[in-house]
Protein backbone atom coordinates (compact mmCIF):
# COMPACT_ATOMS: atom_id res chain seq x y z
CA UNK A 1 0.00 0.00 0.00
CA UNK A 2 1.31 3.44 -0.86
CA UNK A 3 1.71 5.49 2.30
CA UNK A 4 -0.10 8.83 2.59
CA UNK A 5 2.11 11.70 3.65
CA UNK A 6 1.72 13.61 6.92
CA UNK A 7 -0.59 16.58 7.27
CA UNK A 8 1.18 19.92 6.91
CA UNK A 9 0.07 23.52 7.17
CA UNK A 10 -0.17 23.60 3.37
CA UNK A 11 -2.97 21.02 3.58
CA UNK A 12 -5.20 23.42 5.53
CA UNK A 13 -7.35 25.47 3.18
CA UNK A 14 -9.24 28.70 3.77
CA UNK A 15 -12.35 26.60 4.32
CA UNK A 16 -10.76 24.63 7.13
CA UNK A 17 -8.37 21.72 7.62
CA UNK A 18 -8.17 18.87 5.14
CA UNK A 19 -10.15 15.67 5.67
CA UNK A 20 -7.72 13.27 7.30
CA UNK A 21 -9.92 10.16 7.12
CA UNK A 22 -12.84 9.54 4.80
CA UNK A 23 -15.05 6.63 3.86
CA UNK A 24 -17.18 6.76 0.72
CA UNK A 25 -19.92 4.34 -0.27
CA UNK A 26 -18.81 1.61 2.14
CA UNK A 27 -20.91 -1.57 1.91
CA UNK A 28 -20.27 -4.97 3.50
CA UNK A 29 -22.15 -8.25 3.30
CA UNK A 30 -21.80 -11.45 5.28
CA UNK A 31 -23.35 -14.10 3.07
CA UNK A 32 -26.90 -12.94 2.42
CA UNK A 33 -26.86 -10.39 5.24
CA UNK A 34 -26.08 -6.73 4.54
CA UNK A 35 -24.07 -5.31 7.45
CA UNK A 36 -23.27 -1.93 5.85
CA UNK A 37 -24.96 -0.14 2.97
CA UNK A 38 -23.45 2.93 1.26
CA UNK A 39 -21.89 4.46 4.39
CA UNK A 40 -19.89 7.68 3.99
CA UNK A 41 -18.15 9.93 6.51
CA UNK A 42 -15.40 12.56 6.74
CA UNK A 43 -13.16 13.32 9.72
CA UNK A 44 -10.97 16.41 9.96
CA UNK A 45 -7.77 16.56 12.04
CA UNK A 46 -8.44 16.57 15.76
CA UNK A 47 -12.17 15.92 15.44
CA UNK A 48 -13.98 13.40 17.64
CA UNK A 49 -16.94 11.60 16.09
CA UNK A 50 -19.21 9.56 18.36
CA UNK A 51 -20.84 6.57 16.68
CA UNK A 52 -24.15 5.39 18.14
CA UNK A 53 -26.78 2.80 17.33
CA UNK A 54 -28.40 -0.33 18.67
CA UNK A 55 -26.75 -3.76 18.49
CA UNK A 56 -26.49 -4.92 14.89
CA UNK A 57 -26.63 -1.40 13.45
CA UNK A 58 -23.23 -1.82 11.77
CA UNK A 59 -21.00 0.19 14.11
CA UNK A 60 -18.42 -2.52 14.79
CA UNK A 61 -18.33 -3.60 11.14
CA UNK A 62 -17.56 -0.04 10.03
CA UNK A 63 -14.78 0.35 12.58
CA UNK A 64 -13.23 -2.99 11.60
CA UNK A 65 -13.12 -1.88 7.97
CA UNK A 66 -11.50 1.44 8.85
CA UNK A 67 -8.88 -0.33 10.99
CA UNK A 68 -7.99 -3.11 8.55
CA UNK A 69 -9.68 -6.00 10.36
CA UNK A 70 -12.03 -6.53 7.40
CA UNK A 71 -10.39 -6.21 4.00
CA UNK A 72 -13.23 -7.39 1.74
CA UNK A 73 -15.78 -4.61 1.21
CA UNK A 74 -17.18 -2.23 -1.37
CA UNK A 75 -16.36 1.48 -1.39
CA UNK A 76 -13.31 3.62 -0.69
CA UNK A 77 -11.35 4.51 2.43
CA UNK A 78 -8.93 7.43 2.09
CA UNK A 79 -6.30 9.04 4.32
CA UNK A 80 -5.34 12.63 3.53
CA UNK A 81 -7.34 12.32 0.31
CA UNK A 82 -5.41 9.28 -0.90
CA UNK A 83 -7.33 6.04 -1.35
CA UNK A 84 -5.98 3.14 0.70
CA UNK A 85 -6.75 -0.56 0.86
CA UNK A 86 -5.36 -2.17 3.98
CA UNK A 87 -4.18 -5.77 3.85
CA UNK A 88 -4.69 -6.12 7.59
CA UNK A 89 -4.46 -4.41 10.98
CA UNK A 90 -0.67 -4.07 10.80
CA UNK A 91 -1.03 -2.25 7.48
CA UNK A 92 -3.54 0.16 9.03
CA UNK A 93 -1.25 0.73 12.01
CA UNK A 94 1.62 1.57 9.67
CA UNK A 95 -0.66 4.19 8.08
CA UNK A 96 -1.22 5.82 11.48
CA UNK A 97 -4.44 4.15 12.66
CA UNK A 98 -4.81 2.50 16.07
CA UNK A 99 -7.88 0.61 17.26
CA UNK A 100 -8.86 -0.26 20.82
CA UNK A 101 -11.53 -2.97 21.06
CA UNK A 102 -13.72 -3.85 24.00
CA UNK A 103 -12.19 -7.32 23.76
CA UNK A 104 -8.73 -7.29 25.29
CA UNK A 105 -5.95 -8.39 22.95
CA UNK A 106 -3.20 -9.14 25.44
CA UNK A 107 -0.94 -12.11 26.17
CA UNK A 108 -1.50 -12.97 29.86
CA UNK A 109 1.86 -14.71 30.26
CA UNK A 110 3.84 -11.67 29.14
CA UNK A 111 4.73 -8.53 31.05
CA UNK A 112 3.12 -5.13 30.63
CA UNK A 113 6.15 -3.91 28.66
CA UNK A 114 6.22 -6.99 26.43
CA UNK A 115 2.54 -6.57 25.60
CA UNK A 116 2.91 -2.88 24.80
CA UNK A 117 5.67 -3.51 22.25
CA UNK A 118 4.70 -7.01 21.08
CA UNK A 119 5.47 -7.24 17.38
CA UNK A 120 6.87 -3.71 17.42
CA UNK A 121 10.22 -4.28 19.10
CA UNK A 122 11.93 -2.05 16.54
CA UNK A 123 10.27 0.87 18.29
CA UNK A 124 12.66 0.24 21.17
CA UNK A 125 16.08 -0.96 20.06
CA UNK A 126 16.22 -2.39 16.57
CA UNK A 127 15.75 -6.10 15.96
CA UNK A 128 17.12 -7.31 19.30
CA UNK A 129 14.82 -6.88 22.27
CA UNK A 130 16.58 -5.10 25.13
CA UNK A 131 14.50 -5.89 28.23
CA UNK A 132 15.76 -2.91 30.20
CA UNK A 133 15.14 -0.55 27.28
CA UNK A 134 11.70 -2.07 26.80
CA UNK A 135 10.85 -1.54 30.45
CA UNK A 136 12.08 2.07 30.40
CA UNK A 137 10.15 2.85 27.21
CA UNK A 138 6.99 1.26 28.60
CA UNK A 139 7.30 3.21 31.85
CA UNK A 140 7.64 6.47 29.90
CA UNK A 141 4.51 5.69 27.86
CA UNK A 142 2.54 4.79 30.97
CA UNK A 143 3.61 8.01 32.67
CA UNK A 144 2.48 10.08 29.66
CA UNK A 145 -0.97 8.58 30.14
CA UNK A 146 -0.96 9.04 33.91
CA UNK A 147 -0.89 5.27 34.45
CA UNK A 148 0.87 3.80 37.47
CA UNK A 149 1.70 0.21 36.54
CA UNK A 150 4.86 -1.83 36.92
CA UNK A 151 6.18 -2.47 33.37
CA UNK A 152 7.52 -5.83 34.57
CA UNK A 153 4.19 -6.99 36.02
CA UNK A 154 2.61 -10.04 34.40
CA UNK A 155 -0.54 -8.93 32.56
CA UNK A 156 -2.50 -12.03 33.56
CA UNK A 157 -2.28 -10.96 37.20
CA UNK A 158 -3.72 -7.49 36.60
CA UNK A 159 -7.32 -6.45 37.16
CA UNK A 160 -9.53 -5.89 34.11
CA UNK A 161 -9.28 -2.13 34.46
CA UNK A 162 -5.48 -2.32 34.59
CA UNK A 163 -5.45 -4.53 31.50
CA UNK A 164 -7.51 -1.92 29.67
CA UNK A 165 -4.86 0.63 30.62
CA UNK A 166 -2.24 -1.59 28.99
CA UNK A 167 -4.32 -1.64 25.79
CA UNK A 168 -4.38 2.16 25.80
CA UNK A 169 -0.60 2.29 26.25
CA UNK A 170 -0.23 -0.16 23.34
CA UNK A 171 -2.16 2.25 21.14
CA UNK A 172 0.06 5.18 22.16
CA UNK A 173 3.17 3.13 21.34
CA UNK A 174 2.01 2.99 17.70
CA UNK A 175 2.14 6.82 17.55
CA UNK A 176 -1.24 7.03 15.81
CA UNK A 177 -2.79 10.06 14.16
CA UNK A 178 -6.19 8.39 13.97
CA UNK A 179 -7.87 6.50 16.83
CA UNK A 180 -10.73 4.06 16.50
CA UNK A 181 -12.22 3.22 19.89
CA UNK A 182 -14.97 1.01 21.22
CA UNK A 183 -15.69 2.23 24.74
CA UNK A 184 -15.63 -0.59 27.24
CA UNK A 185 -18.97 -1.52 28.75
CA UNK A 186 -17.59 -4.17 31.10
CA UNK A 187 -18.23 -3.47 34.76
CA UNK A 188 -15.38 -1.59 36.42
CA UNK A 189 -15.11 -0.22 39.90
CA UNK A 190 -15.36 3.56 40.11
CA UNK A 191 -11.62 4.08 40.56
CA UNK A 192 -10.70 1.90 37.57
CA UNK A 193 -13.29 3.56 35.34
CA UNK A 194 -11.92 6.99 36.24
CA UNK A 195 -8.35 5.93 35.46
CA UNK A 196 -9.36 4.37 32.13
CA UNK A 197 -11.32 7.45 31.05
CA UNK A 198 -8.49 9.80 32.02
CA UNK A 199 -5.99 7.73 30.05
CA UNK A 200 -8.29 7.66 27.02
CA UNK A 201 -8.76 11.41 27.16
CA UNK A 202 -4.99 11.90 27.19
CA UNK A 203 -4.60 9.49 24.28
CA UNK A 204 -7.33 11.24 22.26
CA UNK A 205 -5.96 14.73 22.85
CA UNK A 206 -5.20 16.31 19.47
CA UNK A 207 -5.90 13.09 17.56
CA UNK A 208 -8.65 12.41 15.05
CA UNK A 209 -10.97 9.93 16.76
CA UNK A 210 -14.05 7.89 15.96
CA UNK A 211 -15.56 6.13 18.96
CA UNK A 212 -18.47 3.79 19.57
CA UNK A 213 -19.85 5.72 22.51
CA UNK A 214 -21.54 4.24 25.56
CA UNK A 215 -21.00 7.11 27.99
CA UNK A 216 -22.81 10.42 28.25
CA UNK A 217 -19.59 12.37 28.78
CA UNK A 218 -18.09 11.03 25.55
CA UNK A 219 -21.15 11.93 23.48
CA UNK A 220 -21.35 15.44 24.88
CA UNK A 221 -17.67 16.09 24.09
CA UNK A 222 -17.89 14.83 20.50
CA UNK A 223 -17.64 17.29 17.62
CA UNK A 224 -20.09 15.20 15.62
CA UNK A 225 -22.51 12.38 16.37
CA UNK A 226 -23.31 9.70 13.80
CA UNK A 227 -26.32 7.43 14.38
CA UNK A 228 -26.50 4.09 12.59
CA UNK A 229 -29.47 1.84 11.92
CA UNK A 230 -29.73 -1.11 9.57
CA UNK A 231 -26.20 -0.65 8.27
CA UNK A 232 -26.68 3.01 7.33
CA UNK A 233 -25.91 6.38 8.87
CA UNK A 234 -29.42 7.72 9.40
CA UNK A 235 -28.75 10.77 11.58
CA UNK A 236 -25.79 13.11 11.88
CA UNK A 237 -25.27 16.28 13.85
CA UNK A 238 -24.48 17.75 17.24
CA UNK A 239 -26.03 16.64 20.50
CA UNK A 240 -28.29 19.68 20.62
CA UNK A 241 -29.56 19.35 17.05
CA UNK A 242 -30.25 15.62 17.34
CA UNK A 243 -32.06 15.87 20.67
CA UNK A 244 -34.20 18.67 19.23
CA UNK A 245 -35.00 16.48 16.22
CA UNK A 246 -36.59 13.88 18.48
CA UNK A 247 -35.49 10.94 16.33
CA UNK A 248 -33.42 7.82 16.90
CA UNK A 249 -30.65 9.62 18.77
CA UNK A 250 -33.10 11.19 21.20
CA UNK A 251 -34.58 7.75 21.87
CA UNK A 252 -31.16 6.11 22.31
CA UNK A 253 -30.11 8.92 24.61
CA UNK A 254 -33.07 8.26 26.84
CA UNK A 255 -32.57 4.49 26.84
CA UNK A 256 -28.79 4.31 27.16
CA UNK A 257 -28.19 7.32 29.36
CA UNK A 258 -31.23 7.31 31.64
CA UNK A 259 -29.05 8.21 34.60
CA UNK A 260 -27.81 11.24 32.68
CA UNK A 261 -31.20 12.41 31.42
CA UNK A 262 -30.95 15.75 33.22
CA UNK A 263 -27.57 16.41 31.62
CA UNK A 264 -28.99 15.64 28.18
CA UNK A 265 -31.91 17.97 28.79
CA UNK A 266 -29.68 20.74 30.06
CA UNK A 267 -27.23 20.44 27.18
CA UNK A 268 -30.07 20.66 24.67
CA UNK A 269 -31.45 23.89 26.13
Amino acid sequence: MQRPGPITTEDVTADGPTVVLSATGISKRFGGITALSDVSLDLRPGEVHALMGENGAGKSTLMKILSGVYTDYEGTVAIDGQAVRFSGVRDAEDAGIAIIHQELNLVPELSVADNIFLGREKLIAGLVVDRKASSRAAKALLQRLGIELDPEARVGRLRVGEQQLVEIAKALARKPRILILDEATSALDAESETLVQRALERLMRGRTTIVIAHRLATVLKADRILVMEGGRIVEEGTHQSLVAKGGIYARLAKLQFEAGADAFKGAAE
